[in-house]
């Protein structure tokens, strides 16, 4: 679905209770979808292997209409977008050079053999029968797990808790959805997805817009970490969950015994299904933990800090990549932003060079960087020690235009140079046992 500018929109996942009958059409339009995105893409890469030539999208979408499929007008419609932006996202990736090995060189001929790529002759990388990094690809079974109605009330509706899909339920037989409490909005689309054995579907509202942020009175920077999952400018900070680490034992497990199956036999489906059940487990207690504190952190603070991490740079990094995704910080700063949002509070991302470099009492930068091991910062200058997250969370906050040194403290009020005194919350971090953590805590379980 395109988006314009400023509009606002919420993606709600709701867990649906199909009748035997009623999955039995859920898994047959899945396939049906999948058949009609290989078919598609058979055509765009046969052709120009055969001749030379491309598919013009308009003549594409016009087959895809004579196409003698039981599904409704819209999921075709959107299996077909869905091919064209993977096809949209290859050509700019190739444009851009962000395919390594695969760039053409400049002053190439462009061959009959060669991939699709439009209906111009401009980026073509040679094509030997196996379809190259970054190119749309076909689709298993297990691959394609997901297919959508577009627009509500063309396709589907929801009254209450029951939801009526085209094709695939009747006017008396509607499907049982658990919808709790939806927010005031315009209903857009609906996917469905299926999880292992369970089907969820996905909605899109588009709410109105989010009320005029207030002037924040309290402000705190967080700093993100592997040792801490987050560090507070209120010396405060919480515990990374490490789901994926707990689960890696009994994940290990699973994974030897599937490796020794025949591969695609019953059995090693089975199995296959047991190891993919540990990873949505993993999946759905980092969201719930996520949430969990997002929601602590907005309802403390009316200005919260984040530094602007580059976490796709940050994997690559061979020794600290599992723990890097393991901690999820993506979801906390994405739950954070529209839990913000929706109480005209204020989350604001900064540049997060130097802030482990500079002391946060006299401001003077060192020279070197600290390591990963050493978790003291010490300034030279003013003879400052604290502890390095602490001391880049309290950078991290007034490296914001919103901070107001006036109106907001940190944690380092009371400080003297030598550092000496205390924080602002009264706790010692290395110490006591946070609040916050005993609040998140409560939360998780609760």
């Amino acid at each position: 679905m395109v988006r314009k500018e400023g509009q606002n929109y919420r993606n709600l996942r709701f867990k649906i209770h199909p009748t035997p009958e009623q999955e039995e059409k859920l898994d047959e339009t899945l396939e049906y979808c999948r058949s009609i995105w290989n078919h598609l893409l058979s055509l765009q890469v046969d052709l120009y292997e055969r001749s030379g030539l491309s598919v013009k999208r308009s003549d594409l979408e016009k087959y895809l209409k004579n196409l003698d499929y039981p599904i409704h007008s819209s999921v075709r419609l959107d299996i077909f977008q869905r091919l064209c932006f993977a096809y949209d996202k290859f050509f700019d990736d190739l444009k851009k050079g962000r395919l390594k090995n695969t760039k053409p060189k400049k002053g190439m001929l462009v061959k009959k053999r060669d991939v699709p790529c439009g209906n111009n002759s401009s980026g073509l990388i040679k094509y030997d029968g196996i379809l190259p990094k970054g190119h749309p690809k076909f689709k298993n079974k297990e691959d394609f797990s997901s297919f959508r109605y577009k627009q509500h009330g063309n396709g589907w509706k929801l009254e209450e808790d029951k939801l009526y899909l085209s094709k695939i339920t009747g006017k008396s037989n509607p499907i049982k959805i658990d919808v709790d409490i939806l927010p005031d909005g315009e209903l857009e689309t609906c996917t469905l997805k299926k999880e292992g054995k369970q089907w969820f579907a996905y909605l899109t509202v588009e709410l109105s817009e989010n009320p005029t942020p207030e002037t924040p009175e309290n402000a705190v920077g967080i700093d993100l970490g592997l040792k801490s999952f987050i560090t507070t400018s209120d010396d405060d900070f919480v515990n990374p969950p490490r789901f994926l680490r707990k689960a890696e034992k009994r994940l290990a497990k699973e994974q030897r015994k599937l490796s020794r199956m025949k591969f695609r036999s019953n059995n090693y489906n089975k199995q296959k299904q047991k190891v993919n059940r540990i990873h949505r487990k993993v999946v759905a207690a980092r969201n719930h933990f996520s949430h969990c504190l997002s929601k602590l952190l907005v309802e403390r603070y009316d200005l919260i800090v984040f530094e602007d991490l580059k976490i796709k740079n940050l994997v690559k990094n061979n020794r600290l990549a599992k723990s890097i995704s393991d901690v999820g910080w993506n979801k906390l700063v994405q739950y954070v932003t529209y839990k913000a949002a929706k109480r005209s509070k204020i989350v604001d991302k900064v540049n997060p060079n130097y802030t482990s470099q500079v002391c946060s009492h006299c401001r003077r930068k060192k020279k070197e960087k600290l390591k990963l091991d050493e978790r003291t910062f010490h300034c030279n200058n003013c003879g400052l020690e604290i502890d390095r997250d602490f001391n880049a969370s309290i950078n991290i906050l007034t490296k914001s235009s919103y901070y107001n040194p006036t109106m907001h403290t940190v944690g380092l009020a009371g400080i003297n140079g030598c550092g000496d005194g205390t924080s602002t919350t009264g706790f010692d971090i290395s110490s006591q046992v946070p609040s916050m953590n005993q609040q998140l805590l409560n939360l998780v379980k609760g």
